[in-house]
């Protein structure tokens, strides 16, 4: 795996690769950034590069023995820490934090990736602290988080941040088609709704939640749609089934909404739909759409929430059969 692998992260990796180009590196980095955009395989491509034996240009040479093992997570100089449950444990910290403080067993670098910030605690943030204040010049230490507000600020403030944005459109719905083999419509469709996050539009494919979409459309267009828990509502995967069963109703009532004022293709999500869509936009009035999208988000969080689904949902079916 190289940079080039890594997608429309061009400003964030430009900014890795000046500083091991100009030899300015930081001793420690937050990778800030939603799920699924590139950060992970980003971390990982800056620590072999650090202990890659021939780099070239900025880029490891994926040839030799360091970058070999650092691909299949073999180097005994990166470590990465993980949260086990909820939390990093202080003691993963400090076993760490020890082994960043002897020499390199096989490179003159050593790394440290923490996979969540967020999931550093008071107690495990201070058993870092001490190390990200007194680095030593040959150990850099990378962070992912989702936002910097995740993060214990004493841990953020001493790090260089580098912001990973959310994938464009295009570039999410090119990896689905080339990369995946994925129907230009599907893949349109799965790059929208997923927000630019690739992991979350992989999830969806694989869940193939556009065809689950296009069956609940046809039911409203039908004038026969209705959300049911069926007769196990306390499992697991049922009140998953029925959080995006929410997520893909919410994007449906947006761009009938939305197609209101914008009625094009590029504005909506389930562009498949488009003549759909503007039919119901100017047949439907403007505050009911409104009134049933905040049913919708009440509806997903008492769901959530575990308040008993067979209510919720009912309510919402009541509210829905209104405009359908």
């Amino acid at each position: 795996m190289s940079f080039k692998e890594i997608l429309g992260q061009e400003k964030a990796l430009a900014l890795l690769k000046s500083a091991v180009l100009g030899k300015r590196m930081s001793h420690a980095y937050i990778f800030v950034g939603p799920a699924g955009v590139g950060k992970s395989k980003a971390a990982i491509n800056f620590a072999k590069l650090l202990v890659c034996q021939d780099p070239r240009q900025a880029e490891p040479c994926d040839v030799c023995s360091s970058c070999r093992k650092a691909q299949v997570a073999g180097h005994p100089d990166i470590q990465v820490l993980s949260p086990e449950g909820q939390f990093i444990k202080i003691d993963a910290v400090r076993e760490a934090c020890r082994r960043l403080s002897l020499r390199g067993f096989e490179s003159s670098r050593k790394v440290l990736i923490v996979s969540d910030g967020g999931a550093l605690n008071d107690e495990s943030a201070n058993a870092l602290l001490k190390t990200l204040e007194e680095p030593s010049a040959d150990t850099v230490i990378i962070i992912l988080a989702a936002s910097l507000k995740a993060v214990v600020p004493t841990i953020a403030s001493r790090c260089q941040k580098i912001v990973f944005s959310s994938l464009q459109e295009s570039v999410v719905r090119d990896i689905l088609r080339k990369d995946y083999q994925i129907a230009e419509d599907e893949a349109l469709y799965l790059a929208r709704i997923s927000g630019g996050c690739m992991e979350t539009a992989l999830r969806f494919s694989k869940e193939k939640v556009f065809s689950y979409k296009n069956r609940l459309v046809e039911e409203w267009m039908k004038g026969d749609f209705s959300l049911s828990c069926g007769h196990e509502s306390e499992k697991r995967e049922v009140r998953q089934e029925a959080e995006t069963a929410l997520y893909l109703l919410a994007g449906w009532l947006r761009d009938i909404l939305v197609a209101q004022t914008s009625p094009e293709a590029k504005n909506i999500i389930n562009a498949d739909r488009i003549d759909d869509i503007i039919h119901l936009s100017q047949r439907l009035k403007t505050e009911d759409l409104e009134g049933a999208l905040k049913v919708v988000a009440e509806t997903a969080a008492d769901v959530k929430y575990n308040i008993n689904m067979r209510v919720v949902l009912a309510r919402l079916n009541a509210e829905l059969k209104k405009i359908t």
